[in-house]
């Protein structure tokens, strides 16, 4: 019996001193994981306030106390990213894929900043591996699919992304199609550098029918045809142009000239721009072009009644008083001339540029369908100023 009693004893004294060790360890995880907890939040609050490398240290601190804490690494990946240190955070947060019991959310949440690491670092191929895994948890992720089709277009894959972007029925109808019309001028551009004429011809006509208003694909089929010598294609691509979208019929009137000219039809300009006043009154580069017209058959009269009615459209156009101030000359009327010239010279303080993204600001001499600094599609619009 008494030894029977001594082990009892000394079950009982392993017991408690076991829960009094659990309780400690307990105790000491527990002031660990709110100390984590408080690490993190604060370096939630400089992140959230700009200050990077405040958030890292207290980011790394939360992580060192508690190494269960995905969402401080998943950060700490991104601010190193951000600081562009891509490869960095590319081990990060692929090291974090490694481990176990993962749930879809804090996998999906790694891989997105994973992808945004091969993205950042132009490794472009594992970018979209990286988002096909996303899509492989959730085949409906929205911001997933937006990213997917930017990586495609910083790839120039413009296939691709025309096959994302017409599965994606959450873009308001017009809009999907003026770009998706952008996505096949660019394939067509594509395969004109590869002496691959025709069918980029076909890339130009499928972005005509997603968008008749598409300027730069009347455009580029014309001078697509051009390349080819087959001028009286051209010559039609351009008449569509003109008839499509009047807004942008200056794109079309230099190679109108070149082409009419080149076929001999040359007087069929004046008859076209008659028509196009008719039509559209507002288009200004039509009177314009007939008043270069009647200049050069010495008709100068002619042509200030035509800039004088443009410029009531468009008082600030810089082309409109240059010519005025040459034909005045011409008539001998040195006085409107030089008013005319006075005036405009107190007009101008700066340049400007024809084109502007109304999305960055981009300015540009050159018409653009695709912005080159901010990558938006069809944020282009015309100056109308005194430097035009």
């Amino acid at each position: 019996m008494e030894l029977i009693h001594i082990i009892a004893l000394c079950l009982i004294a392993v017991i408690f001193i076991l829960v009094i060790v659990f309780f400690r360890f307990f105790r000491r995880r527990q002031k660990c994981a709110d100390e984590s907890q408080i690490e993190y939040i604060a370096g939630l609050n400089y992140l959230i306030d700009g200050q990077n490398e405040k958030a890292l240290e207290h980011l790394r601190k939360s992580v060192r106390l508690d190494t269960e804490l995905i969402d401080a690494y998943i950060k700490i990946g991104d601010i190193l990213r951000n600081q562009s240190y891509a490869e960095k955070a590319i081990k990060v947060h692929r090291d974090l894929l490694v481990r176990r019991e993962l749930n879809n959310s804090k996998r999906t949440a790694i891989l997105k900043s994973l992808a945004q690491d091969y993205k950042d670092n132009k490794d472009f191929r594992q970018a979209v591996m990286t988002c096909e895994q996303v899509l492989e948890i959730n085949r409906h992720d929205a911001n997933c699919k937006d990213f997917l089709l930017s990586v495609y277009e910083e790839m120039k894959d413009w296939r691709n992304a025309f096959d994302i972007l017409k599965k994606n029925n959450s873009i308001p109808k017009a809009k999907k199609a003026s770009t998706l019309a952008c996505y096949k001028i660019e394939e067509g551009l594509a395969l004109t550098k590869l002496k691959k004429e025709h069918e980029a011809r076909l890339c130009y006509r499928e972005a005509i029918k997603f968008d008749k208003k598409c300027s730069a694909a009347f455009l580029e089929l014309a001078h697509s045809y051009i390349r080819d010598k087959r001028l009286k294609d051209a010559l039609t691509a351009l008449k569509q142009l003109v008839q499509n979208n009047p807004d942008n019929v200056e794109l079309a009137f230099t190679r109108l000239k070149e082409v009419l000219f080149d076929l001999g039809q040359f007087g069929d300009l004046e008859k076209m721009y008659l028509e196009l006043i008719k039509t559209n009154p507002e288009v200004v580069e039509a009177r314009l072009g007939l008043a270069e017209m009647f200049e050069k058959k010495g008709e100068y009269l002619k042509a200030v009644d035509i800039c004088n009615s443009a410029i009531k459209t468009e008082p600030q156009r810089l082309d409109i008083k240059l010519m005025l101030i040459r034909l005045k000359s011409k008539l001998g009327m040195n006085e409107d001339a030089v008013n005319i010239a006075r005036k405009l010279a107190e007009e101008i303080v700066e340049d400007h540029h024809n084109y502007i993204c109304e999305k960055c600001g981009f300015h540009d001499n050159v018409y653009f369908w695709h912005c080159p600094q901010c990558k938006a599609w069809n944020s282009t619009k015309r100056v109308k100023s005194a430097y035009h």
